[in-house]
């Protein structure tokens, strides 16, 4: 009786074509390359699933609460809204508009009072924020002369803050203003979106009526869908690494675990083009200011908890506009990787997050009380909407480089104290260009120097879901293809030829041979050898054994590449 040399035959057709003949398959099968077994309940793939529910279902949770905060319809209180032809005026409007700024969540901001309106008895004062494209009306609620409360009154507030695109998010507070030093202090009460920006913005009075975005309803939808349609696809990859390295008996540290599970949350897929990336991008920003807005808004330690969102946002996007200069091939392929490797690591991704969070209070409130609380004429002349795209994107821009400065030292710091050696910074890897852009980050920690060359340890391959695929003698790199929002299970992909311990970029195409874990270190400087794909004309066969359950016929040696002096092929 004969037997499949393959212990996980997942995945394959086998096809009997007579006795004494080989058995022929049509896909790739697994053979596996260890008898370690997991004895206990935390298994691989337990394990992805636990940091899956962390790294990918917990921000989209909170973008999801984000969403429903902005999308519901939302009324101005009536004392606030100024019927469309009330004339407009402007004298004395320091001493019926006195209020000059406001504290709101721990953030100051300025404002100018441009004109008010007369009520009957009560004055409605129009305010803009010039720098953020903010408008809106205040009340100042003040006590009669004979009463003996506090000198601080009670002031309500609208206000709405444009966005990118054709709406404004709104928001409702109520607090108290204190003539002393001319400020209020605010707190949020009301939240929402309508679809209203640039002259039709700063021309708006106010409606008691409901009002509601439409614009933001379906951006925000196709967004979290989106991000949704990815988490599913990571969970499926998950599920299917996991219940393979299980079976197979692999052991997957909780580093390498996270690793993968970023990887199988990666925004874009591999192959998008530039102009999906630039669609990509703008519903990104729009998540990030969606993010900004209700971090202003709220105050508290409570909110802290949304910039997970926050920096998953902006790690997006930097990690996206990174792909389009990657996949524009501006730059050559040694600063392309140092590049990378300074900035874009796992070992540093969350700790400039963490610093933006720290101190994002203190410097908006700096940048509030800027030159900038003296750009209403330069808004006015430029328009309000293109000066507020430009100073959001200063913000942003602020931001960014606040993580990469945060990353960069951090970086140094950890490669010294790991390797002794700064040298990863600079040294080629060919595995670092075989993957090309298909990696989401680096994993510094991954690499090795051996004989002053970079290489990747099994355990790193291993992190970024690489395997190799025997087929008539050669080797070859294959690694997941990330599609869109499908999950395939002939994913598999060769992205290189394997010549013993480095490897030889190649065109992609799919697996036909036995897929295997990989068990050595791979890299070094590539030989730059053109690459042939090795394709076989007939099927692939596997070999029939009569002796053991667990014998492994050796493959026939048959290298693909002349072999050379003093070249390594263990």
């Amino acid at each position: 009786m004969t037997k499949i040399n393959v212990i996980a035959p997942a995945e394959i057709t086998v096809v009997p074509l007579s006795q004494n003949d080989s058995f022929r398959v049509r896909s790739a099968q697994w053979v596996a390359t260890t008898t370690r077994r997991y004895n206990r309940w935390w298994t691989v793939e337990r394990m992805l699933l636990a940091v899956w529910l962390f790294q990918g279902v917990v921000p989209l949770v909170l973008q999801t609460r984000t969403y429903i905060d902005f999308v519901k319809p939302h009324r101005i209180a009536e004392i606030l809204v100024v019927p469309p032809d009330q004339r407009k005026e402007t004298e004395k409007i320091l001493e019926k508009c006195p209020m000059d700024s406001f504290y709101l969540a721990g953030v100051w901001w300025n404002h100018d009072t441009t004109h008010y309106y007369t009520m009957g008895n009560t004055t409605v004062c129009h305010i803009i924020v010039p720098q953020y494209n903010t408008h809106g009306n205040y009340v100042i609620h003040y006590a009669p002369p004979n009463s003996s409360t506090s000198s601080c009154v009670p002031v309500e507030v609208y206000l709405y803050h444009a966005s990118i695109g054709f709406y404004s998010f709104y928001e409702r507070e109520v607090g108290t203003y204190c003539p002393e030093n001319r400020m209020g202090s605010l707190v949020l009460e009301v939240l929402g979106a309508y679809d209203i920006n640039g002259s039709l913005l700063a021309e708006d009075t106010g409606s008691t009526k409901p009002r509601v975005s439409y614009w933001y309803s379906v951006v925000g939808f196709v967004w979290l869908a989106y991000r949704a349609l990815i988490i599913r696809r990571s969970y499926i990859l998950c599920r299917r690494y996991g219940q393979r390295c299980d079976s197979m008996g692999e052991i997957v540290r909780q580093h390498e675990i996270i690793v993968f599970v970023q990887e199988s949350i990666r925004l874009s897929a591999h192959g998008a083009t530039n102009c999906q990336r630039a669609v990509l991008l703008y519903i990104i920003v729009e998540g990030v200011m969606s993010d900004l807005f209700l971090i202003i808004a709220f105050g508290g330690w409570s909110i802290k908890i949304q910039y997970v969102s926050l920096g998953y946002n902006l790690s997006g996007l930097m990690l996206v506009l990174f792909e389009i200069i990657e996949h524009s091939q501006w730059l050559q392929e040694k600063w392309r990787l140092r590049i990378k490797r300074l900035f874009f690591s796992y070992e540093t991704a969350i700790i400039g997050e963490l610093v933006v969070a720290v101190m994002f209070q203190a410097f908006l409130s700096q940048f509030n009380n800027s030159d900038l609380k003296r750009s209403n004429p330069t808004a006015l002349a430029v328009s309000y909407y293109l000066w507020s795209v430009i100073c959001h994107a200063v913000v942003v821009v602020i931001i960014i480089a606040i993580i990469l400065s945060v990353r960069m030292p951090i970086a140094i710091l950890y490669v010294w104290l790991k390797h002794r050696s700064l040298m990863i910074f600079s040294a080629p890897c060919c595995v670092d260009t075989a993957m090309g852009s298909r990696s989401r980050l680096t994993m510094l920690g991954g690499y090795c120097i051996r004989n002053s060359n970079l290489y990747y340890t099994k355990e790193a391959l291993k992190a970024f879901g690489m395997l190799k695929m025997e087929e008539d003698g050669a080797e070859y790199l294959v690694m997941r293809r990330l599609y869109w929002f499908a999950v395939p299970k002939d994913n598999l992909i060769v992205i290189g030829v394997v010549y013993g311990r480095w490897v030889e970029p190649c065109n992609e195409r799919s697996c036909t041979g036995t897929i295997k874990f990989i068990e050595r270190k791979l890299g070094g400087t590539s030989r730059s050898i053109t690459c042939r794909l090795h394709r076989s004309t007939g099927s692939a066969k596997v070999m029939a054994w009569s002796g053991p359950d667990d014998g492994v016929l050796p493959a026939p040696v048959r290298p693909v590449f002349p072999l050379q002096p003093g070249t390594e092929t263990a």
